[in-house]
C-alpha cells in the first residue's frame, strides 16, 4: 500500500487533534493509500513542513501558496465553513449599528486576508472606516479595542466565536459578515494527482456514509463539494481591497 502525509492548518487543529486522525484513518480505508495524520504544532511549523506534506487541509492564504509555490492541487471545500469577519466594539462606545464604522479607526490583522472580507463587507453597504490599524494577532485585537486604544476592531469569525463568554464579554459584538467568498480546502500534491479523482469521490460522498458522516461531524463539516485551481486562485482579487485603509 502506498502513503501519503496529511498535514492540517493549525487553528483546525486546536482543542482535539485526534479527529484529524480520524480523518486520515477515513481517507486510508476507502483510497486504499496509507494517509498518516502528522500534527503542526503552530503556524511556524506548519509553514516550514506544509511543502513536504502530500496532502494539507489549508486556509485560504496557504491556499494560494500551495497552489503557486508548492505543487499542490486543490480537490475541495465543505459547504458550511467559510472565513468571515465579526465586528466589534469597545464597551463605552456606540455599537448600535455597523455604521458607526463608517470614517472611524479600526483595529484588525491585516496581514491575514480575511480582514479583507471585512472591508468587501462593508464597502458593500457604502460603509468606509478611515483608517484600520494592525496588530500581531486576533487576541490582541480583542484587547486593544477593550482597553480603548481603537473603538473598534475586526475579528476573525472561528476566532470569536472560540473565545469564552468573559473574554466576549470585554467587548461588544456590532455584527458579521457573510460574504462566503474565501474558503479553506483540502489538497494534494501534483504527484499523486493519479488518486485525486479517487480522493475527491471519498471526500465529497463521505456525508452519506455512516462513519463518513461521523468523520465529517467531528471536524465541522456538512460534506465537502469539489472545488477548482480558479476558485481558489479567485482569492487573489480581494488582496487589492481597501489597501488605501490598512496603516
Amino acid at each position: 500500500m502506498s502513503s501519503m502525509n496529511l498535514m492540517v492548518c493549525p487553528h483546525d487543529t486546536a482543542g482535539d487533534p485526534l479527529k484529524w486522525f480520524e480523518f486520515a484513518l477515513y481517507l486510508t480505508k476507502y483510497c486504499k493509500t496509507s494517509t498518516t495524520y502528522y500534527k503542526c504544532l503552530d503556524f511556524i511549523e506548519f509553514h516550514e513542513k506544509m511543502p513536504t506534506a502530500d496532502m494539507a487541509y489549508a486556509n485560504p492564504q496557504d491556499s494560494l501558496d500551495l497552489i503557486e509555490n508548492h505543487d499542490f492541487v486543490p480537490l475541495a471545500h465543505s459547504t458550511n465553513l467559510y472565513d468571515e469577519i465579526v465586528f466589534i466594539a469597545n464597551n463605552d462606545v456606540d455599537s448600535s449599528s455597523l455604521e458607526v464604522l463608517n470614517g472611524s479607526e479600526c483595529i484588525s490583522c491585516n496581514g491575514m486576508m480575511v480582514t479583507r472580507v471585512g472591508i468587501k463587507g462593508l464597502l458593500e453597504k457604502d460603509i468606509k472606516p478611515s483608517k484600520i490599524y494592525s496588530k500581531a494577532n486576533w487576541m490582541a485585537v480583542v484587547k486593544a479595542v477593550s482597553q480603548g486604544e481603537k473603538p473598534y476592531g475586526f475579528v476573525y469569525k472561528d476566532f470569536y466565536d472560540g473565545l469564552n463568554k468573559l473574554s466576549q464579554s470585554m467587548i461588544t459584538k456590532i455584527g458579521e459578515t457573510s460574504e462566503k467568498s474565501i474558503f479553506h480546502s483540502v489538497f494534494v500534491k501534483s504527484k499523486h494527482l493519479d488518486k485525486a479523482p479517487r480522493l475527491t469521490q471519498i471526500l465529497t460522498e463521505a456525508h452519506d456514509d455512516e462513519k463518513g458522516r461521523f468523520v465529517l461531524d467531528s471536524i465541522n463539516v456538512e460534506k465537502f463539494i469539489p472545488v477548482t485551481k480558479d476558485e481558489v486562485l479567485s482569492f487573489k482579487e480581494l488582496l487589492s481591497l481597501g489597501s488605501d485603509l490598512l496603516e
